[in-house]
Formats: structure tokens, C-alpha cells, sequence
């Protein structure tokens, strides 16, 4: 049985992961975070340098799954220096600690690390992120890489899965444009709602959490049992491209109600610049046979049925 410590806990992937480990039952879990931990893990600041190299010294991890980052490019273009401090200085402390205890380190990264002109990206593809997350992603990896060799780069799409709050997921947060729309298939009166309009220009890939969880654990048992060490830059993504527009659609079908308040924007329209389509190749990972196993409406139709029902409520939404 190894020890695993996974970073972000209690953020979007970090519980999907905890939960899929804590399933299999194989490992002995470390589960970290920080505004959001209770009781069923750590409370862990990891800008603070001290603190890690004391946590990692304390567990003696065997391995060290990264998930907590400032994800939100808008956010980290406003105050770049936050996103500094989660997503490259406190990556920093934590590969050091890895590898003065010997833990392998998997740092969660992203598509954003590629400029959008010329997918399917493979993993030795040039970088050229577009905006400052995905600038401060790229030095979180660099970091990772130069402090030891045998560390690795996962990088992933757009993500959904089990969320706590809308805003947990770009992908889910799109719900809120469906708010009062109950046109049901009950029959009920259409209720006149404003045009809302949505991106239909940056392609993307949307990928379940669990679907990810399942592939993180595949590759934590390679690295643990195999005589392959796994390291270097990996890519995983669902194969199906959409942009938020056609996310947005799909969901309103999977519901049952209307989305014809819903406008496509063939034009970017984010305030923090996006890359057009980060395409993701697979192959390494598919080599050692892992691949996405989650179609976008099996995905979605299964996080929705999960979804607290207060927050559909909140939409006037019905499942």
C-alpha cells in the first residue's frame, strides 16, 4: 500500500480523484486543501514553503498528485501574482519536497499551454500560451521538470464532473444561461426569456473528472508496479471537440428545456484572451493503454443526476 497525497482536495478534480482512490482502496490517502478542508483531510497552505517541506517530511508520500492551482484565466490575468504564488511558487516548494523524500510528482497542467493554431498537440509540441494562466501553468511545469526528471506533466482539457457550486466548472457554470427557461416537455407555457450569447469559436474538449480520476490511478499503478517510469509531459482528453455553445445546447437537450434564447458568437469574446483550439494528442498515454472512456452526454447526464438539487432549483430546473 502506498502512501498518495493529493493536492486541491477538496477542489473539482482533487475530490473526484480522492473519491476514485479511496474506492479502489488501495492506497492510503492524503487528502489536502485549504479554504475549503474539514475534517475528512488536511488543511495545507501551499504558498507557504515551511509548512510543505514540514507536511511532505511528516507523511512521507510515495507519491504526489498536484491538483490545486488558480484555474481561472480571467482571475489570474487581473492578479497575476496569485497565480504565481499557487501555480508556480508553491508548485516550486512542493517538487523540492518530492524530491528530498523520494516521491514521484504528477503536476496537473493544461491545454492553455498551447496557443491554439495548430492542433491535435502532441506532448512534445512547442508551447506558446496565449494568456497568463496558461503562462503560469508552463512555468509550473518547467519547475517540476528541472527539479527532477523523473516527475510528470499531466495536461488536461476543460473539465466537469461533480460540482459543489456552478462556478466550479467552466462547462457547468454555462447552466445559469438556461435559468428560467421551463419549457418542459409537461407542456407548459414558454417563458419569455432574454437572448443570451455564447462562444461558438474556441474548440474545446470537455472531460470528465471521474473519466480523468480512472486515468491518474492507471498511471499511479504503472509507475508504482511497472518497470516503466513515468515521466515527461502527458496528455489526456476526451476525443469529442465542441465549443460552449454546442456544451450548452447538449445540456439543454439532456434537461429537457429550451434553449432557444441561446445565440451563437462566432467571434472570441472572453476578457482574457483564449487560444482558438488546444486539440490534445494521447499517444504516450494511450500506449500504455489508458484513454478517455467518457462521452460528453454520458458524462454530463451522470454529473447532472448528481448535481445538488438546489442549485437545479435555483435554475428552475427540474430533473
Amino acid at each position: 500500500m502506498a502512501r498518495i497525497m493529493v493536492t486541491g482536495a477538496t477542489g473539482l478534480l482533487g475530490r473526484a480523484l480522492v473519491k476514485h482512490l479511496t474506492e479502489q482502496g488501495e492506497h492510503q490517502l492524503i487528502a489536502c486543501g485549504f479554504s475549503r478542508m474539514n475534517d475528512a483531510g488536511y488543511r495545507l497552505d501551499l504558498t507557504q514553503a515551511n509548512q510543505v517541506a514540514e507536511f511532505v517530511a511528516l507523511h512521507k508520500p510515495d507519491v504526489i498528485v498536484h491538483c490545486a492551482a488558480e484555474r481561472r484565466p480571467d482571475i489570474s490575468e487581473q492578479n497575476p501574482q496569485a497565480a504565481l504564488a499557487l501555480n508556480a511558487d508553491a508548485t516550486h516548494s512542493l517538487a523540492v519536497a518530492a524530491r528530498e523524500h523520494q516521491a514521484w510528482l504528477l503536476y496537473i497542467s493544461t491545454d492553455y499551454v498551447f496557443d491554439g493554431t495548430a492542433p491535435k498537440y502532441c506532448e512534445d509540441a512547442p508551447t506558446n500560451p496565449v494568456n497568463f494562466y496558461g503562462e503560469s501553468k508552463l512555468q509550473g511545469e518547467q519547475i517540476v521538470l528541472a527539479a527532477d526528471p523523473g516527475f510528470a506533466v499531466l495536461r488536461l482539457p476543460i473539465l466537469y464532473g461533480d460540482v459543489e457550486s456552478l462556478e466550479e466548472s467552466a462547462v457547468t457554470i454555462l447552466l445559469k444561461y438556461l435559468a428560467q427557461t421551463a419549457t418542459l416537455d409537461t407542456g407548459a407555457a414558454a417563458i419569455t426569456t432574454p437572448n443570451v450569447y455564447i462562444d461558438a469559436w474556441a474548440i474545446r474538449s470537455p472531460t470528465s473528472t471521474q473519466d480523468i480520476a480512472h486515468a491518474i490511478a492507471q498511471m499511479i499503478n504503472l509507475q508504482l508496479t511497472s518497470n516503466k517510469d513515468l515521466v515527461g509531459c502527458y496528455h489526456f482528453s476526451a476525443q469529442q471537440t465542441m465549443t460552449k455553445y454546442q456544451m450548452l445546447v447538449q445540456m439543454a437537450q439532456l434537461l429537457n428545456v429550451s434553449h432557444s434564447h441561446v445565440i451563437a458568437v462566432t467571434s472570441a469574446t472572453d476578457s482574457a484572451k483564449r487560444p482558438r483550439d488546444c486539440s490534445l494528442s494521447c499517444e504516450r498515454l494511450a500506449s500504455l493503454g489508458i484513454k478517455s472512456e467518457v462521452p460528453f452526454e454520458l458524462g454530463m447526464a451522470r454529473a447532472l443526476q448528481h448535481m445538488p438539487k438546489p442549485l437545479l432549483e435555483m435554475l428552475n430546473i427540474r430533473l
